[in-house]
């Protein structure tokens, strides 16, 4: 503390303490901190920071009592600045560096066993695009609200066991609840990031994350329509039902006035299976509605040419758009489609 532009001390008395508390004031660090403890208090103030370096540097009032603290040499400690008060019955020892991390294990200390750190904080923890730094944020039902300006609470009463797991001893949202509930914050283009990033380290897969919308989503939830239009981009074929990008390219099919197609046609070569997203069998034609992903890496480029190629092997025609084809150039599909397939033009009607 700087008063009239001169250093205050602490005061001074007798033993001193250990050159590891030494005890940091404003902007400055001063002589180690000289205070009265009899040699039995200082091996008590060396056993709670022990304990708290177990427990990421924090200690609760009922470990101080277990550890022999009464309340008054908890709170002398607390004037010294030997411990910080954080919260309501959690402490740390006075000198240390403060960041994300430690916020991460005052908030462990804090939230109730049916709450988990989640939303952007578990970005940040799962090592994911769009994380935050900022207050550590804990989700769940009812019960803790944090007075901290290092921790905050969101109520969602639709965490399930299945949505929480642990990092490193410490409850946080799986990586797809996560990305679940942070869409609103996240732009299409982080989102995108997050789900490509998420599946090449093995943390969920895309049908993982479908379905979680599938259960979890609810009308007017925010940002749950971009992760949708995102996701549809990258679901993998194999039989499944169609995704809305294909809904839209089907749709668009038909109001051309082209034949009805087969959606997923189950094509067979060599023992190989492949599904494809559209044929007309009897003009020997296929359309895939390609993912942004399709040839993200190089392995996945060699496996879509032997597709391909193993298509054609057969005598099928193969004609290929992507997602902003169908949205943004319906003209260019349907052209492009005419050169294969006949077309119904509605008849104009004469008088």
């Amino acid at each position: 503390m700087i008063a009239g532009g001169a250093r205050v001390r602490p005061k001074i008395c007798s033993a001193p303490l250990p050159w590891s508390y030494r005890a940091t004031f404003g902007s400055g660090t001063y002589e180690p901190l000289v205070v009265s403890m009899a040699k039995t208090v200082l091996a008590r103030f060396d056993r709670v920071r022990s304990t708290a370096e177990r427990n990421g540097g924090f200690i609760t009032s009922a470990e101080l009592k277990d550890l022999g603290v009464p309340n008054k040499t908890a709170a002398r400690w607390c004037a010294n600045e030997l411990l910080v008060r954080f919260h309501r019955g959690v402490y740390r020892v006075g000198g240390q560096s403060f960041g994300f991390d430690e916020a991460v294990q005052l908030a462990a200390k804090l939230m109730s066993e049916q709450q988990a750190i989640g939303g952007r904080s578990a970005l940040e923890m799962w090592g994911l695009p769009g994380g935050s730094r900022s207050k550590v944020q804990v989700v769940g039902p009812k019960g803790f609200r944090s007075t901290s300006q290092y921790v905050t609470t969101k109520e969602l009463a639709d965490l399930r066991d299945v949505d929480v797991t642990l990092l490193s001893g410490i409850r946080v949202t799986t990586p797809s609840r996560s990305v679940l509930d942070s869409c609103q914050h996240c732009s299409a283009e982080t989102i995108g990031l997050q789900l490509s990033d998420g599946v090449r380290r093995q943390l969920f897969t895309y049908e993982e994350v479908a379905q979680r919308i599938a259960e979890l989503s609810r009308p007017g939830k925010k940002g749950v329509s971009i992760l949708r239009k995102v996701l549809a981009l990258r679901i993998e074929d194999g039989g499944r039902e169609l995704n809305s990008y294909e809904q839209m390219a089907e749709r668009l099919f038909g109001a051309a006035g082209f034949p009805e197609c087969v959606s997923q046609h189950h094509v067979s070569v060599g023992g190989r299976s492949y599904f494809v997203d559209f044929a007309w069998p009897e003009h020997q034609l296929l359309v895939e509605c390609d993912s942004m992903l399709a040839h993200s890496t190089p392995e996945q480029l060699q496996a879509d040419l032997k597709r391909q190629n193993d298509l054609i092997s057969l005598g099928w025609r193969l004609v290929r758009f992507t997602y902003w084809d169908v949205a943004d150039r319906p003209d260019y599909v349907t052209a492009q489609l005419a050169n294969y397939l006949p077309r119904k033009v509605p008849r104009e009607d004469t008088e």
